[in-house]
């Protein structure tokens, strides 16, 4: 009998500000001791949270490291290293009440002094950080009350900061470390968390050690945890099915098919589908062309996508926002398939006989399977379209503009504001589609500042309409993803958060006795 966990597609997204709620236990017995293999894509270029910017750089830093909060399967928010929070003035204010037995694994105490630090740090126009707009939209000063007491002054109410403090942006870092190490602090981390920075072999593996003076009694269970470096997930496979790793991620439902069915192998499922798409860079030539935006959205079979790139399981995409999240809008629709009406489009541009499209391909098998059904699908309505296979790098290429046409992924964040901000705000730096549009930096501001639902949703369906329009990226489906274990790693689903990075550090093994 296969061992298959499948959480639902996607699970209610809590208030920001909501109470939170306990973490189910799990009822296995944890075993202690013992080294995990986990095979992961080589595309790590620091492991210091301030600048982190690449997917599988978190990996890594959830073991390192802990955030001001924690977050749950449904998005909620729940104690870590504050361990309870106030809201005052109106929203304006956000009182952090932290442990007060956290060391970093230095031994410089944790306190209030240090998320000044780390949060201030972050905010540093010369820092240059990628959290550094979110924040800086959101905190206006942050004070020190007491030793384990901090205040932060909002620019006004705020409801996606809690889930910022609860993923990149909130995990915390030793200031005097990172100020004795300067640029080397991102080769030799040192955090709070559960698990303590040993080596780094560029392209080998990332190896961290069990932290004996954890301030979470009775964790972690394994004294280790080794990162196998790879240059694709999939290429995990054949080392998990061999006992060389024990857990591979993420992996979708056609890599998984090799793997259902056996007894040695558990397949857990995120429990937030991520969102798939055609990102453009908007402005500039050609997909500055709206009518060229729209004849690709047109020209795209989105359900033959699925099937052949997700086995079939997958929604197609209409909008941005995947169902059963208080931010979609149902009544949303994409631009359909009409390969004819693509046609009728293209006509229209001048020139269009000598436009050459290139798609990159980030080097992964399922980014590869989507630009070659994009590729086939449009040169079926006229286009002359090339295939650039990319390097490992290729996120930090599309952040800088030197990427044009790529298949992008995302997972929601527990507030709206997460997304919408980071991709479609004009002054986000993490905005790689160059997309500028007044009315909807208008809307997104106005919505991260409201406390009433309700409004909220509004505007925020009037954003989606608007960039559905717009087409700054090209919706193709909602896809669920995997990992895939061995039998003898224990508290599996524990792994998934309500967010794209999974979380190792509760995990065992049962045959580490």
């Amino acid at each position: 009998m296969k061992k298959l966990r499948l959480m639902g597609s996607i699970l209610s997204a809590a208030a920001a500000f909501s109470i939170w709620m306990g973490v189910v236990a799990s009822a296995e017995e944890p075993t202690y001791g013992g080294n995990l293999r986990i095979s992961l894509m080589n595309d790590l270029k620091t492991l210091d949270p301030t600048y982190q910017s690449n997917y599988g750089e978190r990996f890594v830093m959830y073991v390192m490291f802990n955030t001001i909060f924690s977050l749950g399967k449904d998005s909620s928010i729940n104690p870590e290293l504050a361990e309870r929070w106030e809201v005052l003035d109106q929203g304006k204010q956000l009182v952090l009440y932290l442990r007060s037995d956290v060391k970093f694994h230095d031994g410089a105490p944790f306190d209030a002094e240090a998320v000044r630090w780390n949060l201030e740090h972050r905010m540093e126009e010369e820092v240059n950080s990628p959290s550094r707009f979110q924040l800086r939209q959101i905190i206006e000063s942050i004070d020190v009350v007491d030793t384990h007491t901090v205040r932060l002054n909002l620019t006004g109410p705020s409801p996606s900061l809690l889930g910022l403090l609860a993923q990149r942006d909130g995990l915390m870092i030793s200031p005097t470390a990172a100020q004795e190490l300067g640029p080397d602090f991102g080769s030799t981390p040192i955090g709070t968390g559960p698990f303590k920075f040993k080596q780094w072999d560029r392209g080998g593996s990332v190896i961290v050690e069990k932290n004996p003076d954890y301030w979470d009694e009775g964790k972690p269970y394994l004294d280790s945890i080794e990162y196998v470096l790879t240059n694709t997930p999939v290429v995990g496979i054949p080392r998990l099915l061999t006992g060389e790793v024990d857990v591979v991620v993420p992996l979708t439902a056609v890599e998984i098919r090799t793997l259902e069915g056996r007894s040695d192998i558990t397949i857990e499922q995120r429990p937030v589908s991520r969102w798939v798409s055609m990102q453009l860079r908007v402005d500039r030539p050609p997909y500055d062309d709206p009518k060229l935006r729209q004849a690709i959205a047109h020209a795209i079979d989105r359900e033959r996508v699925v099937e052949l790139t997700s086995n079939g399981k997958g929604d197609v995409a209409e909008g941005t926002v995947p169902p059963g999240l208080w931010w979609h809008d149902v009544e949303q629709k994409s631009l359909p398939y009409d390969p004819e009406r693509a046609k009728e489009l293209l006509s229209e541009i001048e020139n269009v006989e000598d436009l050459e499209l290139t798609i990159t391909s980030p080097p992964d098998s399922f980014y590869s399977q989507i630009a070659q059904l994009v590729q086939d699908q449009l040169e079926a309505v006229g286009l002359n379209v090339q295939i650039q296979a990319a390097t490992s790098d290729w996120y930090s290429q599309v952040v800088q503009g030197k990427i044009s046409f790529v298949p992008m992924r995302w997972a929601a964040r527990p507030d709206p504001d997460g997304l919408f901000t980071l991709l479609f705000h004009s002054s986000s730096p993490s905005n790689s589609t160059g997309y500028s549009d007044p009315e909807v930096d208008r809307l997104i501001d106005e919505a991260r500042s409201s406390t009433d639902r309700d409004e909220r949703r509004a505007m925020y369906f009037e954003v989606n309409r608007l960039i559905m329009e717009d087409l700054p990226y090209v919706p193709l489906f909602f896809q669920p993803e995997y990992a895939a274990m061995r039998e003898t790693v224990g508290n599996g689903d524990s792994i998934w958060v309500a967010d794209e990075a999974p979380r190792f550090r509760d995990l065992w093994k049962t045959d580490a006795r």
